[in-house]
């Protein structure tokens, strides 16, 4: 055997062979990658999908506790409901229709009596001739039919004095959830987007319009007993990534579940697992071309390289023939060249994989950078879940939790704190006067007055239309009163400017102490509201301490 041969079968066998091997098992470990990443996508915009339904939802839950808020509204029906004369009625009717202006996805306002019987509505209303207050107890908030389309539908008690005097059931527009999924953004060419709810039987009821069923909307229903669809795994409680998990057209798909417990609803981000295994398959065949190439490439700069260090051990044999038989003693042919093309060789090995790992670097560079985008959006979607959008206080939901911290800490250590329901004074007549847009300058003013007039410690939100409260831990009695009405003279000196005309407000403050031995939120609540009245129905602009008794 020639020397070139042999050292052409030498460098494929030791260099061109295992470089075959290595790079098939790096293109099998980037096909799992590649998997894992599109099943690591799934689940974070499925989670992104949770937190933009729940803060739509939790949009429309602030829409109905201000209209809830309306104290008009609820004298209104407690007047209708004892004398049933027709001005209570129209009164109702204005003050629904007024709520109802300027409310995005809001559709209708519904008014019902202490009794479920319906009162009046707004435009647009499904009347029921009564409601049955019952069925959303556990559930407020729920999607319903309405003429053949679907509505999110939100119930609330209207309280005045501490007595139910009715209901406002108010119906919003699903649009939403219908721009959720219509936007496939991230779920290629298969995906969808799946809502479902639990219908009567129990079974699961498709919400929301599909991309394989443009009428499915309370319409198609999924067996509860298949438990291998994603969209029952969902309802049940489970958030997971599905793989060949059958959809309900029975064709395997990879899907993220998502279950959003406030609302008992299931959520589904899927993609067909044809079209996922068609991407591996095709980043595969990207990855097998350059394997074909460098080993192709590899091969031919063996066989050169072998050839080109053979050549000069060819020449000098032919010399020595040509000495030996001719007896030609002329000089030997010149070796010019030589072990440097092995290292150029090198040099160019070495910068193919430079490349592979500057491909390698950017692609992390693009994971982190996804990664760091996620986590901006989930911050944002986290405060505008508890920040009110117009005056930039916490709202009633982020006072909720933090009232119940509070109590329970006061509870266990016996810590005094303080309950301030704050409610501006004739607020109505500056948006009829003024216009809407003054109305919610007041509101910003006097919000930023109560933030900078506040200690650090101190809690300032905005619980309703008009109406603040401030929540003041580990504080004493007199001081607080000192504090309460320096705020309330401070109050009455803010100036506002409309069409010329300098104005001023003042407001009413309902003071209610947490007490040892009080267990619960809504007793604490009751007295500062309570303690509120009195301030309006004494003339207003005043500070009212609760006087009476507590009952846990």
């Amino acid at each position: 055997m020639k020397l070139k041969h042999l050292l052409i079968a030498t460098f494929i066998l030791v260099t061109a062979l295992p470089l075959f091997i290595g790079l098939y098992s790096l293109n099998s470990y980037t096909g799992v990658q590649y998997r894992e990443q599109v099943k690591s996508n799934l689940s974070a915009i499925s989670q992104i999908a949770k937190l933009r339904i729940l803060a739509g939802v939790e949009r429309a839950n602030d829409n109905v506790a201000q209209i809830a808020s309306r104290t008009q509204l609820r004298r209104s029906l407690a007047l209708w409901n004892s004398t049933h004369e027709a001005r209570h009625r129209e009164q109702i009717i204005r003050i629904i229709n007024d709520a109802a202006i300027d409310r995005s996805y809001l559709k209708s306002i519904g008014v019902f009596d202490h009794q479920g019987q319906f009162v009046a509505a707004t435009h647009g209303f499904e009347k029921l001739d009564s409601l049955a207050s019952a069925q959303f107890e556990d559930r407020p908030i729920r999607l319903e039919q309405h003429d053949e389309t679907v509505q999110l539908s939100r119930v609330a008690p209207l309280l005045l004095d501490g007595r139910l005097t009715g209901y406002v059931k108010v119906d919003f527009s699903t649009q939403f959830l219908n721009q959720l999924v219509r936007d496939r953004t991230g779920l290629g060419q298969s995906g969808e987007w799946l809502v479902a709810i639990q219908n009567n039987d129990g079974n699961a009821l498709f919400a929301t319009p599909l991309k394989y069923d443009p009428k499915a909307a309370f319409t198609r229903t999924v067996a509860f007993t298949e438990d291998t669809v994603p969209i029952i795994q969902a309802l049940s409680g489970n958030e997971l990534v599905l793989e060949q998990s059958p959809d309900y057209r029975g064709v395997p798909v990879l899907a993220s579940t998502r279950y959003i417990d406030q609302l008992d609803w299931g959520l589904v981000a899927k993609i067909d697992e044809s079209e996922v295994n068609a991407m591996v398959h095709a980043n595969r065949s990207v990855i097998y071309a350059a394997e074909l190439g460098i080993v192709l490439m590899a091969v031919i700069v063996g066989v050169g390289l072998s050839i080109y260090i053979s050549q000069p051990i060819e020449n000098l044999k032919t010399y020595i023939e040509k000495v030996t038989h001719e007896g030609d003693l002329s000089d030997p042919p010149r070796v010019t060249r030589g072990w440097q093309e092995v290292r150029e060789l090198t040099a160019h090995f070495s910068y193919m994989m430079h490349t592979l790992r500057t491909l390698n670097e950017n692609l992390q560079e693009k994971i982190e950078e996804r990664t760091a985008e996620l986590t901006k959006a989930n911050a944002l979607l986290e405060k505008t879940a508890n920040q009110d959008p117009l005056t930039n206080l916490f709202n009633r939901r982020f006072f909720t939790l933090r009232f119940e911290q509070e109590l329970d800490r006061s509870s266990r250590y016996g810590c005094l704190f303080a309950l301030v329901l704050i409610d501006i004074d004739y607020f109505k007549q500056i948006n009829d006067k003024w216009g809407h847009d003054m109305g919610d300058e007041v509101l910003k003013e006097v919000a930023r007055f109560l933030l900078a007039s506040s200690r650090s410690s101190d809690l300032v939100a905005r619980i309703g239309g008009e109406e603040f409260c401030i929540l003041i831990p580990e504080c004493e009695q007199d001081k607080v009163i000192v504090y309460l009405e320096r705020l309330r003279c401070d109050l009455t000196e803010l100036n506002f400017t409309a069409k010329e005309t300098l104005f001023t407000v003042s407001a009413s403050f309902g003071v209610a102490f947490y007490q040892p031995g009080m267990l619960s939120g809504k007793v604490l609540l009751k007295q500062a509201d309570e303690a509120l009245y009195d301030a309006k129905n004494a003339g207003r602009n005043r500070v009212c301490i609760y006087q009476g008794q507590f009952h846990t």
